[in-house]
C-alpha cells in the first residue's frame, strides 16, 4: 500500500499530461462524448423529484393525524365528564379489561397464582396475583432508610407484571393506530373491537354498561357500511388513542375521582419509592414515542390507497 501512495502523484502527472496532449489533438465532439456519462438520464432529476413528493404526507394521512391528536383531548374529557363517560363506558370496559389481560398473561408466564380480576369502567381495574414477590426482605443499603413492606420484598416478577399493563395497552394502541390509515387494516381491528365489546356484556351489572355497549356496537356498524368503511378509521383510530394513552387516564381519574382501584402509577411508586407524578410523566414520554411511532409507521406502510392495492391484485394482461 505504501509503493501505491508514493507513487500515486507521478501516475496522476502522467495521466495529466496524456489528457492534456489528447485534448490538444482531438475535437470538441471527440471530448463531449469521453466527459458525458453514459448513464447520465436527462429526467434523473425529475425521478429524484417525483421520490420526494411521494414521501410528503398527502390529505388523507394529514387529517388522520389531525385527528389523533384532537382525540386525545376529546378522550380526557370524555373519560372523567360525568355523562359522557357513562356513554363510553363500552369503549372503557374493553380497554381497560384489554389492559388488565396483559397483567393476567405476565403474571401467570412469572408463576404467580391469580386471585381476583376486577374490570369497572368508572373505578378502573384491578389484578391480584399471589407468589411474585420476595421470600425474604432485601437489605437497604441506606441504613437510615425506612423502606416500606412492598419496597423490601418486591422483585423483578413483580415488576415485569406491573409494567405489562401499560406496556400491553401501548401495543394494542400501536397496532390500532396504525391500522387506522388503512381501511381493510381498520375492519380487520373493528371486528376485534365487536368482539371486545360483546366479552363483558355478560358480566356487566349495569344498565348504563349495556346501553353504552348497544350504542358501541351500533356505531361501528353503521360505519363499517358507511362511506365504503373510511369513517370506520377514525373510529379504530380513537380506540387506539384510548390504549395507547391510557397512563393519562389511569392517573388522571385517581386524582381526580378517587377511586377504588389505584392507578399502576400508585403501585410502581409504593413498590420502587419514585413519586406517582413521577412515574406518570415517564410512561407519558413513552408512550408518546411510541404514539410517534405509529403515526410515522402509518404513513409509510400503508403509501398506497385501497385502490391502489386492489388494482394490483386484479391487473389483467393485454397482448
Amino acid at each position: 500500500m505504501g509503493v501505491i501512495v508514493e507513487h500515486a502523484p507521478s501516475l496522476l502527472a502522467d495521466t495529466g499530461k496524456n489528457l492534456s496532449a489528447q485534448s490538444t489533438s482531438m475535437p470538441y465532439s471527440t471530448l463531449n462524448l469521453l466527459v458525458t456519462r453514459s448513464d447520465t438520464d436527462p429526467n434523473t432529476f425529475r425521478k429524484w423529484e417525483g421520490a420526494m413528493l411521494e414521501v410528503r404526507v398527502d390529505t388523507t394521512e394529514r387529517n388522520t393525524v389531525i385527528a389523533a391528536c384532537i382525540m386525545i383531548l376529546i378522550v380526557l374529557l370524555a373519560w372523567n365528564l360525568p355523562i359522557a363517560r357513562d356513554i363510553i363506558s363500552g369503549l372503557k370496559l374493553f380497554v381497560v379489561g384489554s389492559h388488565e389481560l396483559c397483567h393476567l398473561v405476565v403474571g401467570l408466564i412469572c408463576g404467580g397464582e391469580v386471585v381476583s380480576i376486577c374490570i369497572d369502567p368508572n373505578d378502573g381495574g384491578a389484578t391480584h396475583i399471589m407468589g411474585l414477590m420476595r421470600h425474604y426482605p432485601r437489605i437497604p443499603r441506606d441504613p437510615y432508610a425506612m423502606p416500606t413492606y412492598p419496597q423490601l420484598f418486591w422483585s423483578s416478577s413483580a415488576i415485569a407484571t406491573l409494567s405489562a399493563g401499560y406496556i400491553g395497552s401501548s401495543i394494542i394502541g400501536f397496532l390500532f393506530i396504525f391500522c387506522s390509515f388503512h381501511i381493510v387494516a381498520s375492519k380487520v381491528c373493528a371486528l376485534i373491537i365487536h368482539f371486545g365489546l360483546l366479552a363483558p356484556i355478560l358480566r356487566a351489572d349495569h344498565w348504563t354498561a349495556f346501553v353504552s355497549i348497544i350504542i358501541c356496537e351500533a356505531v361501528l356498524i353503521g360505519l363499517w357500511f358507511g362511506d365504503h368503511g373510511n369513517a370506520l378509521r377514525f373510529y379504530v383510530l380513537f380506540v387506539g388513542i384510548m390504549n395507547l394513552f391510557y397512563v393519562i387516564w389511569d392517573y388522571v381519574d385517581e386524582r381526580m375521582f378517587d377511586k377504588r382501584n389505584s392507578s399502576d402509577c400508585a403501585q410502581f411508586s409504593e413498590l420502587l419509592g419514585w413519586p406517582t407524578s413521577g412515574w406518570a410523566i415517564f410512561w407519558f414520554i413513552y408512550e408518546s414515542l411510541v404514539f410517534t411511532a405509529a403515526m410515522f409507521a402509518g404513513i409509510i406502510v400503508w403509501r398506497r390507497s385501497d385502490q391502489d392495492i386492489s388494482s394490483r391484485f386484479l391487473q389483467t394482461s393485454t397482448s
